[in-house]
């Protein structure tokens, strides 16, 4: 990776900028990051067992290992393996989609860098992750690290694939196909490195998670265009529900103690992904816990129009609750 400007240069930047225009709006335009989507599922596929490790680096252990659960790279028996799995008809079938579907990543790297960037010029940032594409017969959808943004391929094709479609139900629900959609991919992605850079941030009641994850959609939001429907992989129907229900969704959390719960079998049910969220009615979307937080962030943000995504990841998550007012 070259060399990156100054931090001091980016504060001034973001300094003019934020006096007029988008208020997050940042110029990226001398940011030295142009990271290549390396073609980890085309190497895997087409390399006959055998992979450069000079191109994909530590990514190789991760992969084969922490995501295929395979032996490591220096371990003879690492061939055989991968020649299974390249060898299996679904799998040959499911790369095939993968290359028709995804021929190259240019539209995909140029979204996600230009994110990354204007990350970099928000936090100061001193290094960013180098971007990787795999196929992992849908074991991991977002792999980050310090190092790396591996994105699974797969997970991306379309519910209608027909690998997609023959996924067995018990471990692949619809409302999971449902969201295997093209357009989620970068914003996926963006979302997986934000969570996984600040995870030292998620507290432990309901209130800490909800904020928390708010704060991650609300500043996602800010490095990149994104609908909130796309932001949150709710359908615009879905969205609908969680606007139209937000002071019934509030009162369900006030009602049952839920605001300031340490139950992690609680606070699942409002933050993880599901077929609706537990609780609410059944066309409710899975994990409205995550909308509420992103609606509380956006109070408190809007309460204070000086504050920059620094200082938000700063603010307490009683001092964010105080701003927010669910909406009858």
């Amino acid at each position: 990776m070259k060399r990156i400007p100054s931090v001091a240069l980016y504060t001034l930047v973001f300094f003019l900028l934020s006096c007029s225009g988008d208020r997050f709006e940042v110029d990226t335009s001398k940011v030295d990051y142009s990271p290549e989507f390396l073609r980890l599922d085309r190497a895997v596929f087409n390399g006959q067992g055998i992979l450069n490790p000079e191109e994909f680096g530590l990514f190789l252990d991760v992969y084969t290992v922490e995501i295929m659960q395979m032996p490591p790279p220096d371990n003879p028996m690492l061939p055989e393996f991968l020649s299974r799995f390249t060898g299996d008809p679904t799998w040959r079938k499911l790369q095939a989609s993968i290359d028709q579907v995804y021929p190259e990543l240019s539209v995909q790297e140029e979204e996600l860098t230009e994110a990354l960037r204007a990350y970099l010029v928000h936090f100061g940032e001193t290094s960013l992750p180098k971007l990787v594409a795999y196929n992992s017969g849908f074991n991991v959808g977002i792999f980050p690290s310090s190092e790396w943004l591996g994105v699974g391929l797969e997970w991306y094709l379309s519910p209608g694939n027909e690998v997609v479609k023959q996924l067995p139900p018990e471990l692949f629900p619809q409302y999971k196909r449902d969201k295997m959609k093209s357009q989620y991919l970068v914003v996926n992605a963006l979302k997986g490195w934000l969570f996984y850079k600040h995870q030292d941030l998620l507290g432990d009641n309901m209130l800490a998670s909800m904020v928390f994850n708010g704060k991650m959609l609300y500043i996602t939001r800010a490095l990149m265009e994104v609908t909130d429907a796309d932001l949150l992989n709710y359908t615009p129907a879905q969205l609908e529900w969680t606007e139209d229900s937000e002071y019934a969704i509030w009162t369900h959390l006030l009602e049952n103690d839920l605001v300031y719960s340490s139950d992690f079998r609680q606070i699942n049910k409002m933050i993880n992904d599901g077929p609706f969220t537990p609780g609410m009615p059944a066309e409710s979307p899975g994990g409205v816990g995550k909308w509420m937080g992103l609606q509380m962030v956006e109070a408190y943000m809007n309460e204070n129009n000086k504050l920059t995504l620094q200082d938000l990841l700063g603010a307490g998550d009683r001092q964010i609750l105080e701003k927010y007012k669910p909406r009858r």
